[in-house]
């Protein structure tokens, strides 16, 4: 196959052909290997045959340094094709993606290469959103509000300067005695490994607007968690409430327990005796032993044990045992959003700290980091 027969422009088809229609705003949605890149340059070069574009005033930005690679190759390559195909072959072209195919079209498509050669840079500007960012804020610096000397942080630069506010926040706890953040730390440092401790604190970092003007994050944190888990008031004696006979599912759960003391086994009767105990006992102990008791009416996969047998003593014991299922999980999941609520309480303690030290930190250094790239060029826009 010879160079001008190469298929660099492939048909486009219904939501496809409908995406690179000029005139329209478009929005597109797809997964990975659906053909994205294809359509927005698809979209690009429909763009440079409208009569009243010219290359200079499209500007696209992508995620990555090789998304805006592939797209600026692809779209090159075709308007190169485009110099020397012969008209037959370039009207195909031009009918893939759903332009007009008359003469004029024609030889606008033969024009666009040296248009986008001529452009200002040396052809169109493809690139990522933080090097537009980059770009407009260097700019317009002055408009920005940029102080003289801010430069945009590298890799190398963040990961020095993560170590070194990290350090300054543990001496001046160790020197103040605060024993909360110093605590909130270690507990960090037993879950998860150094780098993500560091991302952790770098998230936080990201979050500036939970530190930051009205209704700005502020110690004591717990009740600010509290209310964002649905934990309400007092979650403690919630989780007592839905562990007694008021809220746990007590009459399906006895109904369980007489089907398992009829069926008379050693494994019924062992069953019976940690139902029976679970339910004479207080809410607080009932609380205690709730995996127990979990763990002697299901398997680990969640499914009621010897139920074949329970429902041959009782039919009904498969919408009892559901019954109670549910009481359980309701106890349990509210368990688990206090242990969360116990554990986010420290973390976003000393994610608090580290990102207000971090803001001050590259303001003390002159760096200027991704996320303030996007957020101050939005601003400036």
């Amino acid at each position: 196959m010879s160079d001008d027969d190469k298929p660099l422009v492939f048909p486009l088809f219904g939501d496809q052909r409908a995406a690179v229609e000029p005139a329209d705003t478009v929005w597109l949605g797809a997964s990975a290997g659906t053909g994205k890149t294809q359509v927005l340059s698809a979209r690009v070069l429909r763009l440079l045959l409208q009569p009243h574009v010219r290359p200079e005033q499209i500007l696209c930005l992508t995620f990555t340094k090789a998304g805006a690679a592939e797209m600026a190759t692809r779209v090159n390559e075709v308007l190169a094709s485009w110099v020397r195909l012969d008209p037959t072959k370039l009207g195909i072209q031009l009918e893939h993606i759903g332009a007009d195919t008359g003469p004029d079209t024609r030889d606008r498509a033969r024009s666009r290469f040296a248009a986008v050669l001529d452009c200002p840079g040396g052809g169109l500007r493809i690139g990522t959103i933080h090097s537009f960012a980059q770009w407009l804020l260097a700019a317009f610096p002055l408009e920005a509000g940029m102080l003289p000397g801010t430069r945009a942080m590298e890799d190398r630069d963040k990961d020095l300067l993560v170590r070194q506010v990290l350090a300054e926040i543990l001496v001046k706890a160790e020197e103040t005695g605060d024993r909360a953040l110093l605590d909130a730390l270690a507990e960090l440092s037993l879950r998860l490994t150094s780098d993500q401790v560091e991302g952790w604190l770098l998230r936080c970092a990201s979050a500036r607007e939970m530190w930051h003007g009205t209704g700005a994050w502020q110690p004591p944190l717990a009740p600010r968690i509290g209310r964002v888990l649905g934990l309400g008031d007092d979650p403690q004696r919630t989780l007592l409430d839905l562990c007694g006979d008021g809220r746990f599912d007590c009459a399906a759960l006895r109904k369980c327990v007489t089907a398992q003391s009829a069926w008379g086994t050693k494994t019924g009767l062992a069953t019976a005796d940690i139902v029976v105990g679970w339910l004479v006992a207080s809410p607080q102990v009932r609380l205690e032993r709730l995996d127990e008791l979990n763990k002697a009416l299901f398997t680990g996969e969640g499914n009621p044990r010897s139920v074949a047998a329970m429902l041959k003593i009782d039919p009904d014991y498969a919408d009892d045992i559901e019954r109670v299922r549910a009481s359980i999980d309701r106890a349990s999941e509210l368990c688990g959003l206090i242990a969360l609520a116990d554990y986010m309480e420290p973390a976003l303690l000393l994610g608090r700290t580290f990102a207000l030290a971090w803001e001050e930190a590259k303001q003390r250094e002159g760096f200027i980091d991704f996320d303030d790239q996007i957020r101050e060029a939005a601003k400036l826009l």
